[in-house]
């Protein structure tokens, strides 16, 4: 598996409003904010904080609907820090929601924080070395979605700590080759009482990619990867039929094409097959990993990305999911630069593995998700910013018990107030 651009999918498989804010040069005329710049202006630090109101119309994500007017505000700062050939940057955030009904049960606060450094020996593309490494850190709110780089959509709290490193070697003009490595690790926390038990998982990955640039358009790709899972273990878990190892491991091999195919469209598309060893039992199909970016205009853009992937299943107890994502996206600047107009679409399919015959007698489900949104970010001065949002989202289930489907709206307005 390419853990660099899978890293970079799970992150983004249905853009935000801000992904093609990227490469786009802005008008000087644009009053935006600076920071505060420390040591020659090679630290900037930009405070902000935001106030929003959201209605939510299932709060549950269940077929039986409860809706109800959510409160927010969240403070944080984001800074950037360079010298020569390297580059620090990072966050730092807190939410408190307030439900006007249900803040009783779900009034849980959000807080978290990253940071990533790149360091490179040479200029892009020349021969020499490239470094980067993240780390992220959150506590989240159970009112997510499918977009979420932090959950699924799974109606529930959770704890999510991510690190990550890429070496990449450049030997010569045409001749690259980098490895990955990663640790990811999420925890539901309200998996007790009247609720239905989840698992997290810990995961511990390692890839290799080698690239040749057959052009100066399109590089030649093969990348294969590995990965351990450990499957969170819950006392009020189902009883297995026959001894459960919570242990699990994933190949990949893939190979494909990356780079550019004009100045304008960056593109990664790799294909190949995985296998998943879960339970007792072993599963195998093709994967792939895409990746586009096409900049039509300085204020149009258009994003594609996917991926699929096996992971431990977060419903069932020793069981495997293999998962499906795509998801596309339109960003416009407009009105001197200052108003970002978005629109994207998601799409998730979750398809279940069984080692167990006690799940498939209970007619465990696979599940798909469908999600649009619409977005708007109006830069009203250095100051402040207004940003208003509506999103539907959908969810189908094999199952025949229409309990498991849902239809989910949401609507957001808010402002912003930065330096």
């Amino acid at each position: 598996m390419n853990f660099k651009s899978t890293i970079v999918t799970a992150i983004a498989v249905a853009a935000s409003a801000s992904f093609a804010q990227q490469g786009v040069t802005t008008p000087q005329k644009v009053s935006r904010p600076t920071g505060f710049r420390f040591f020659n202006n090679h630290l900037t630090i930009r405070p902000y904080v935001s106030l929003s109101y959201m209605y939510d119309s299932n709060i549950d994500t269940t077929r039986h609907a409860s809706d109800d007017s959510i409160f927010a505000v969240t403070p944080g700062a984001d800074f950037k820090w360079h010298g020569e050939r390297w580059e620090l940057t990072g966050s730092l955030w807190y939410r408190y929601r307030y439900y006007c009904e249900y803040n009783h049960d779900l009034g849980e606060n959000s807080y978290g924080e990253n940071l990533a450094y790149t360091y490179s020996s040479s200029e892009k593309n020349e021969k020499g070395w490239t470094l980067m490494l993240s780390e992220r850190y959150g506590f989240y709110n159970s009112s997510d979605d499918l977009t979420s780089k932090n959950g699924r959509g799974v109606w529930r709290d959770r704890e999510v700590l991510g690190v990550d490193g890429v070496l990449e070697r450049r030997f010569t003009e045409r001749w690259h080759a980098d490895i990955q490595g990663k640790y990811y690790s999420m925890e539901y926390k309200n998996s007790t009482g009247h609720y239905v038990p989840l698992y997290g998982y810990d995961q511990y990955a390692a890839g290799a990619q080698a690239g040749y640039a057959a052009s100066k358009w399109t590089d030649l790709l093969v990348a294969a990867g590995y990965s351990h899972y450990e499957q969170s273990s819950n006392s009020r878990g189902y009883k297995l039929s026959r001894h459960y190892d919570n242990g699990s491991d994933s190949y990949t091999v893939m190979g494909g094409l990356g780079s550019h195919m004009t100045e304008l469209i960056t593109y990664r598309a790799l294909v190949g097959a995985s296998w998943f060893d879960y339970g007792g039992e072993t599963d195998c199909g093709w994967t792939y990993s895409i990746s586009a970016n096409w900049r039509i205009h300085r204020q149009v853009q258009l994003s594609l990305l996917g991926s699929s992937f096996y992971q431990p299943s977060e419903r069932y107890l020793g069981q495997a999911v293999k998962v499906y994502t795509l998801g596309a996206g339109v960003s416009y600047l407009t009105l001197g630069d200052r108003l970002n107009l978005s629109a994207n679409i998601s799409w998730r399919y979750e398809e279940n593995c069984f080692s167990d015959s006690y799940y498939s007698h209970r007619q465990a489900y696979d599940e798909t998700w469908l999600l649009a949104r619409l977005g708007a970010d109006y830069l009203v001065n250095r100051w402040m910013s207004v940003f208003a949002n509506i999103t539907w989202d959908e969810e189908w289930s094999s199952n025949d018990n229409d309990d498991y489907n849902y239809s989910r709206f949401r609507g957001m307005l808010g402002v912003r107030f930065h330096y």
